[in-house]
């Protein structure tokens, strides 16, 4: 067995990431071992670098999107979701989310447990000074404590398949299950980063009629249509006058009857009002952490009667369903591209920048270079 594992950790916010290695402790009933694939860096992990989340505990060991292998397990047996038990060997995923508490207002009253104010999560609100201390994926190893709860990847879904759509899957199936999604709709999807490809993904295998995705990045609006969207829109050349009226020519002159915004940019939020028709539904997933102020109309949203939602985390039903739609689609789907870079773990933080600058699409760190 394994005695130690190197990890890339945050010391503080806006500090470059240092490599430090960590004694492996002793597998509690219920705990296992994971050896690290593919730690996936996403767009919060540059968030928490830059110290914009808050109750965030430093220093931090990065990483909520992680796939691997079971090195070992603890002295208790462990099952997946399915109800299937774990071996040494299985290629699995695991809900970032390790524990709410299931016990408060949140969790049994308003039915929100993402709101859960116990809540932890892998790579962001652990401590990695505290037990078990290898919490995140940017590690060699990482220490799946009791109660986490563990996905076995089906054979012919690849490591990067899984990891390259990380968070963003559960993400978009919590975002469309928010909106009345159903056959026969017309979508648009504002940003074509990993979250607004998903929710493509998710509106195409629903059965919408037509799906438009608009952003300013050439690079990712050629992915978008690789993954089978119907029409897409560059906001870097076109007006919002233009966009308008191009997706009302597309939807039969009555706009798209769900807008969703997977952009981070609070900009997109009163176009986003402009672009749903009368009736319509906007979702908003894409404002994680806090951009600033943007000036919107009340009355144009009361005006076009607007079912407007907004999505916050994800529950572990997102992310067990997001895995099985992966598998059921894989072979439909490029997941696999959109892994665009690769980072060893020493180059963490070059990761990170990049992802930061957005020269990727979507990072992987690689800690044992396979």
């Amino acid at each position: 067995m394994v005695k130690t594992s190197r990890a890339a950790v945050v010391p503080k916010p806006n500090a470059d990431l240092i490599i430090e290695e960590y004694e492996i402790p002793e597998l509690e009933p219920g705990a296992a071992l994971m050896k690290v694939a593919r730690g996936g860096v996403c767009g919060t992990d540059v968030w928490l670098w830059q110290g914009k989340l808050a109750g965030v505990p430093y220093p931090l060991i990065l990483g909520h999107e992680v796939v691997g292998t079971i090195e070992s397990i603890g002295p208790r047996p462990i099952k997946d979701l399915d109800g299937n038990e774990l071996k040494v060997g299985d290629r699995i995923g695991f809900h970032d989310v390790t524990q709410t508490c299931f016990s408060c207002y949140y969790c049994l009253i308003a039915k929100t447990p993402t709101k859960c104010p116990n809540r932890k999560v892998y790579g962001i609100t652990m401590d990695s000074t505290k037990f078990p201390r290898l919490i995140g994926g940017y590690s060699e190893y990482l220490y799946l404590s009791p109660g986490t709860h563990i996905m076995k990847l089906p054979d012919h879904v690849s490591f990067d398949g899984a990891s390259a759509v990380g968070c963003a899957m559960p993400t978009a199936v919590h975002t469309v299950l928010r909106s009345p999604m159903r056959w026969g709709l017309n979508v648009a999807i504002q940003g074509s980063g990993p979250v607004g490809l998903m929710i493509a993904v998710l509106s195409i295998v629903n059965g919408a009629s037509t799906v438009t995705v608009l952003d300013k990045a050439r690079n990712r609006l050629d992915i978008a249509r690789k993954f089978g969207v119907t029409h897409t829109l560059n906001i870097g050349e076109t007006t919002l006058e233009e966009r308008k009226e191009t997706l009302r020519e597309i939807t039969g002159g009555h706009g798209p009857d769900i807008v969703y915004e997977a952009t981070g940019s609070p900009q997109a939020i009163p176009e986003g009002i402009e672009l749903v028709r009368d009736g319509g539904s906007y979702t908003i997933c894409g404002q994680y952490t806090d951009h600033g102020l943007v000036e919107i109309n009340p009355h144009l949203m009361n005006k076009k009667h607007l079912d407007i939602k907004t999505v916050w985390g994800s529950e572990t039903m997102h992310v067990y369903t997001g895995i099985k739609t992966i598998a059921d689609n894989f072979e439909r789907f490029p997941f696999e591209s959109l892994v665009t870079h690769r980072f060893s773990l020493d180059d963490a933080q070059k990761a990170l920048e990049a992802q930061e600058k957005q020269v990727s699409l979507k990072a992987v760190i690689q800690p044992h270079g396979d």
